[in-house]
């Protein structure tokens, strides 16, 4: 070879990491598979690796992810939490529809309310978090900015089922592989059964403040009787939540508040009994209820009242219209409870104690968890507290029985 001769430049060896091992320009290690999607291109999919073994294994790995789950595989890996959460309302949080025998075949009664949770845990997790990547991690800062914002456990627990039952559906359609374990985030043992109950004189300070809001809300102290009497839910008496507003032409609706007609006999006079349909789980149910002298009472004032009053046509006492229309008593309620000293206290605490009082007239406990509606006797237990009035009672006989000794 002549001095003027260039040497050959020698060829640089090809480095080799393996079938599936691959090293960035950047110099980060990755396990690399070619696949191909639904429309024909061949596409990569990268997962880092810590070393070419890693490489390898997270390579086979991939390969019968793809092989199992097939386009799914390469959807999911892509696939948002918000794009998630879009899908899953559209296909499953959407209006009930029952069969002709009144059970739910599809949808949710409380689908506008679960959208909303939806949405706000889209939101605090993120929208563009992959749904590959949602970790405990993710989980954990979910609970503490919930927790931080004020946010009860048992409404947090209700956050984590709704992403639970998100990510089961992806892992049904494929898109995950399994299902993130989030038993350690729902925390049923930690949430607070309700226990709230009235005393007889906490009961009459209440109907007092109710009496002195008739003029604004006549139909209130009605509804706060019949709470009290009948054993009815309070969606079995008004629409709770719901936004339809034509019931006296409409009568498909998700809810069957009681109407006027349910009150009286082929006489114009007052049943003694009526009937009230809820919709539980997946039923439609119909059960006897009481119409109390109490209740009879109220109610024939309310409709005195409301006859001599200027309203529209179907809040007018009608047999067809519904007795309760409005779908809402917040605001005439607050200013009862708050007047009574009782800020806490919700409407449907008013019932709560039902299945007690007649427990302490000597009543059947099963045929009382029967007319509360309950279906399982752990939830009558729940609504069975031993009160002011119950512990005076049981008093009253021990004292009675060791006298008798």
């Amino acid at each position: 070879m002549s001095e003027t001769e260039t040497p050959a430049k020698k060829k640089k060896k090809r480095k080799r990491y393996g079938s599936y091992a691959w090293k960035s320009p950047s110099g980060y290690l990755y396990a690399r598979v070619f696949v191909k999607n639904d429309d024909g291109v061949v596409r990569p999919i990268y997962r880092r690796a810590e070393n070419i073994t890693h490489a390898e294994q997270l390579g086979d790995e991939l390969k019968s992810e793809y092989e199992s789950r097939g386009q799914a595989f390469i959807d999911g890996r892509k696939m948002t939490l918000e794009e998630l959460a879009e899908w899953y309302k559209a296909e499953y949080v959407i209006p009930p529809v029952y069969d002709a025998d009144g059970v739910k075949i599809e949808g949710m009664r409380t689908w506008e309310n679960e959208r909303r949770k939806i949405n706000r845990i889209v939101e605090s997790i993120g929208g563009n978090k992959l749904i590959a990547d949602l970790d405990e991690s993710v989980f954990r800062s979910h609970r503490k900015k919930r927790v931080g914002q004020g946010v009860i456990i048992t409404t947090i627990n209700r956050d984590f089922e709704s992403i639970r039952a998100m990510l089961r559906k992806a892992k049904k359609k494929k898109w995950l592989r399994e299902v993130p374990d989030l038993e350690g985030f729902i925390q049923k043992g930690l949430e607070k059964r309700r226990t709230v109950t009235i005393t007889d004189a906490q009961e009459k300070l209440i109907l007092t403040e109710a009496r002195k809001v008739l003029t604004m809300a006549p139909r209130l102290y009605a509804l706060i009787v019949s709470l009290r009497d009948s054993g009815a839910r309070p969606n079995e008496l008004y629409p709770v939540n719901d936004n339809k507003t034509d019931y006296a032409h409409d009568e498909h609706t998700f809810y069957e508040p009681i109407r006027w007609r349910d009150l009286f006999d082929d006489t114009d006079g007052f049943r003694d009994l009526t009937t009230l349909i809820s919709y539980k789980g997946k039923q439609r149910e119909v059960r006897l209820a009481i119409v109390s002298d109490r209740m009879k009472e109220a109610f024939t004032e309310l409709r005195r009242r409301l006859e001599k009053s200027k309203v529209i046509p179907e809040h007018k006492p009608a047999a067809d219209n519904l007795i309760f229309p409005h779908t809402t008593f917040k605001k005439s309620w607050d200013i009862v409870r708050v007047a009574a000293g009782l800020p806490r206290l919700r409407l449907r605490d008013l019932r709560r104690d039902w299945v007690t009082r007649l427990g302490r007239l000597g009543y059947s406990d099963k045929l009382a968890q029967r007319g509360a509606g309950h279906k399982k006797m752990q939830t009558s237990f729940e609504y069975t507290e031993f009160d002011e009035a119950a512990a005076l009672q049981a008093k009253r006989l021990i004292d009675r029985d060791n006298k008798a000794i």
